[in-house]
């Protein structure tokens, strides 16, 4: 599954980089609210991960295109005894 993310580098005069990086989530498919959870990462679709990944970086625009255009999947969870 590939996840849509965004990633940052922080540098500070005499400190070590900071990369970090967030998933980006949505509100829950239902069978994902079931099992308690309340966000969910955006899967991307392998055809759009060279423009999410393009060198400069696409339009917000484009973007957003990728995000709508997300794959949907049907997710299944099991009660622990």
């Amino acid at each position: 599954m590939l996840i849509a993310c965004l990633w940052s580098r922080w540098s500070g005069p005499g400190q070590a980089d900071v990369l970090s990086f967030a998933a980006i989530t949505d509100e829950p498919l239902p069978e994902i609210q079931a099992a308690g959870h309340d966000r969910c990462i955006i899967p991307v679709k392998p055809g759009n991960v060279a423009t999410w990944l393009a060198t400069p970086a696409p339009d917000a625009v484009d973007y957003e295109a990728i995000l709508d255009d997300r794959e949907r999947r049907f997710y299944a969870h099991l009660l622990a005894a």
